[in-house]
């Protein structure tokens, strides 16, 4: 137990999800003393994990959300100095993998290599006929990472790309449609398929992996998350759990703090973690303040959420068949087959990831309740199960444990619009600098997180933070630059 918080404080940040612990970091580090309120028992929103123990036993499964691997964390690149300036590295233990992941599909079987270099060796002897091609893709790639740390040093096709999707810039350099599967396997971390994904920053997140460094923090994304809280208190900062905020408070105008359903607390600045949708709909009390963050907010298409199974098993799966620590399996080569299967909710027909998670539209769940809910979990639930025994023969039998989450329990824990897991969609209409923008109309009012820039997953939201807070730094007049 913690002594109740002060009710005064020079910013308050509402909810501990990774954009709003990596804004209240930064903001601690730059001397503001600074409130988290969370509404649920975790610290880290996607970055924490749960605990669920074997019924009439002591033992107890240790579950990790989401986090499997994350990139941009060697030395000399931006997150990893990002990190070591928060005060959060040094809490921190990093394991750096050599295999990012394996791809399998009806034609292809592959360990994918985390370092480019052997990646693009092991596709051209693999596809000797578009071994000139692969190497102009990889040559455009990293032109891309040597210039996108800041928009001036971007070279011309970065640009360009943001208003192309991937699979056009794909298609400039390869035609086959193994190829194609092969080099955007990581398309489900952002949510679109090729088609419709933006080329910029899906080689943003490709290059965080593959020129950055695949990495796995020792303990998971708890163990990241309460980094980050750690570093927040030594600074002066509170994070508080089992406080969800209901209200975000104004006064002529501008932002004076925020209401829990037992207290109010005082502050010039509130950033909100919470999505875009929720925060200007929902928690502003004016909401017409907000008028033309709403439209923006409003306008842009909802990423996909997931479908998954966390299973607790007696036995070494490794042993037992499951050899590979993050394998995509992929029904066939139509990515927009698959598409538009998850649009219809068709899960069978969609390809999964061993140890992650599986798309899906979550407008095609929330709504569904009761007996009728249930029961389309069990199939759900049942079909993964099915899916990981392919991997381990007998798995049913040694099952202490399983956990299946759907759209509708996301948006139960996040609070997202349909249980949306990336925010807004990641399209070449909807990315970036086109999302509402970190600083709102409202004066005080800023937001951090998947729904602003730059983008979702793990380093797009600690990212955000970081470019919401030097924003706060920058209005406030405080100190230097972060």
């Amino acid at each position: 137990m913690r002594p109740k918080p002060d009710s005064h404080w020079d910013a308050i940040v509402i909810g501990a999800g990774l954009g709003g612990l990596s804004a209240a970091a930064s903001l601690a580090k730059r001397g503001l003393r600074v409130l988290v309120l969370e509404q649920h028992v975790y610290a880290g929103g996607y970055a924490h994990h749960f605990l669920r123990r074997v019924r009439g036993t002591r033992v107890v499964y240790d579950f990790d959300v989401a986090l499997h691997q994350t990139g941009d964390l060697a030395p000399g690149r931006a997150m990893h100095a990002i990190l070591a300036d928060l005060g959060v590295l040094e809490r921190i233990s990093l394991r750096r993998f050599e295999v990012a992941y394996r791809s399998r599909g009806p034609d292809h079987d592959l360990l994918v290599p985390a370092d480019a270099a052997a990646y693009e060796a092991l596709l051209g002897e693999r596809f000797p006929e578009h071994k000139s091609g692969i190497c102009e893709l990889f040559q455009a790639l990293r032109r891309v990472d040597a210039g996108r740390a800041s928009m001036r040093g971007l070279p011309p096709e970065a640009g360009a790309w943001m208003g192309r999707s991937w699979r056009e810039v794909l298609r400039e350099h390869v035609r086959d449609e193994r190829l194609e599967l092969i080099l955007s396997q990581l398309w489900s971390y952002l949510g679109e398929v090729p088609e419709r994904l933006c080329a910029f920053t899906f080689a943003q997140m490709w290059c965080s992996y593959h020129l950055g460094g695949c990495f796995y923090v020792a303990g998971g994304g708890q163990a990241l998350s309460d980094a980050f809280v750690a570093s927040i208190r030594e600074r002066g900062g509170e994070v508080v759990l089992r406080a969800a905020v209901t209200g975000i408070l104004t006064e002529a105008g501008r932002v004076t703090g925020v209401a829990t359903r037992r207290a109010r607390f005082h502050a010039p600045v509130v950033v909100s973690n919470a999505s875009a949708p929720l925060t200007f709909g929902r928690l502003l009390d004016r909401p017409e303040l907000a008028r033309s963050d709403r439209d923006v907010a409003d306008g842009l298409p909802l990423s996909p959420s997931i479908h998954e199974a966390y299973v607790g098993m007696r036995g070494d799966a490794a042993a037992l068949g499951l050899r590979d620590r993050l394998l995509f399996v992929e029904p066939g080569y139509d990515l927009d087959a698959q598409w538009q299967a998850l649009r219809r909710g068709e899960y069978r027909a969609q390809g999964l990831i061993l140890g992650n998670h599986t798309l899906a539209d979550g407008r095609l769940w929330v709504d569904l309740e009761g007996a009728e809910y249930r029961e389309r979990k069990r199939e759900l639930e049942s079909y993964l199960i099915d899916s990981l025994a392919r991997e381990v023969p007998g798995l049913r039998d040694r099952i202490e444990v399983c956990e299946t989450g759907t759209p509708h329990t996301m948006r139960r824990y996040s609070w997202n619009p349909s249980g949306a897991i990336y925010g807004y969609a990641v399209t070449p209409r909807s990315h970036s600098v086109l999302r509402p923008q970190p600083r709102t109309s409202v004066p005080g009012l800023y937001l951090a997180g998947a729904w602003t820039f730059p983008a979702p997953g793990f380093q797009g939201a600690m990212g955000s933070g970081r470019h919401a807070a030097n924003l706060v730094c920058q209005d406030l007049d405080v100190g230097r630059r972060a």
